[in-house]
């Protein structure tokens, strides 16, 4: 199986062929959740249904069963051309799923696509926030590869994660299929039903939007002009967590205290190197501020072992391609 390296930028993703749009359906449990619409997409597109013809229960939680069925349908998840016969059936992979189980065909079509399914996996045992998460990417990965900036998310409740674990949560937070809640993911907690409907949705969305129909990998566009930096320009290293540090980059001469900055993207340039891109944020229309010379402060977090400087993206204000430079 392909696995996505630390931090790489390529990794494997799914040309998505659900098209998720307004519904015509409606869960009744779901009236005001923010779930709601993308929940019943996944309905009308036959990836989910509901425990009743009109409940979903949002906040049920989620079985190994159930999620792998979520990740096979709403991915649709294929064998991969060297999986071996398709004739295999799910009990010779797995020692407690019957062929004869509602679940049978989607735990054959996961291990076939290379989800790290173990042997005697429990298909009633519930599956956590981290696991489904690490599964949805390894599902994401089987089927080609897409661009993924290399922003290293600070997870502060991702202390006790395997490596592997964290990589998938700082892919699927690059790609934006996921986000943190103040700083945290509960890893932990038992994933709801909700939940990984959203997940599932959010990823084909992206699959879809990155990948062309004949998974053809829309390559990056043409990189931009280095722009000139009139002001200064600074990053302090220090350490925030075990094999991760903090990066506080402040910039000089900004005209009022409105102004502000905003990280834009991180390159990681070699082994032991990175540039952190900002962009300066403009002040709120409706505030009045002194007119004062300022300094601008973000903070965004790198692993261990990499220095790094900073640099202004276009667009950001008083910047000049370089090119325009006599």
């Amino acid at each position: 199986m392909k696995r996505a390296k630390n931090m790489s930028i390529a990794c494997g993703i799914l040309a998505a062929s659900l098209s998720f749009g307004a519904s015509a359906f409606a869960f009744s449990d779901l009236n005001g959740n923010p779930a709601e619409t993308k929940i019943n997409a996944l309905h009308d597109a036959g990836v989910i249904n509901g425990i009743t013809s009109d409940l979903f229960a949002p906040n049920a939680k989620v079985t190994l069963a159930q999620g792998v069925q979520f990740l096979v349908k709403g991915l649709a998840l294929t064998p991969g051309a060297d999986t071996g016969s398709n004739s295999s059936t799910a009990s010779s992979y797995f020692d407690n799923v019957k062929d004869n189980a509602w679940y049978a065909s989607s735990f054959l079509t996961a291990k076939q696509s290379g989800l790290t399914l173990a042997q005697n996996a429990n298909p009633n045992a519930n599956l956590t926030r981290a696991e489904f998460a690490h599964l949805l990417t390894e599902a994401l990965q089987s089927k080609g590869d897409f661009a993924v900036t290399k922003m290293y998310f600070m997870v502060e409740d991702g202390d006790k994660l395997s490596s592997e674990v964290m990589n998938s949560l700082q892919i699927l937070l690059n790609t934006k299929v996921i986000t943190l809640d103040n700083g945290k993911f509960r890893p932990a907690d038992i994933i709801t039903r909700s939940e990984a409907a959203v997940m599932v949705h959010d990823a084909a969305e992206f699959a879809a939007r990155v990948i062309n129909q004949d998974n053809t990998v829309i390559e990056p566009s043409e990189p931009e002009p280095v722009p000139v930096n009139n002001y200064i320009s600074d990053v302090v290293l220090e350490k925030a967590a075990e094999g991760v540090n903090k990066a506080t980059i402040t910039v000089d001469n900004l005209p009022n205290p409105g102004y502000g900055l905003a990280v834009e993207r991180i390159e990681f340039t070699s082994a032991t190197k990175a540039v952190i891109y900002f962009k300066i944020t403009l002040p709120d229309p409706d505030m009045m501020y002194p007119q004062v010379i300022t300094k601008g402060t973000v903070v965004t977090y790198l692993p261990e072992g990499y220095t790094a400087t900073a640099e202004p993206v276009m667009g950001s204000r008083w910047l000049q391609p370089a090119t325009d430079v006599e």
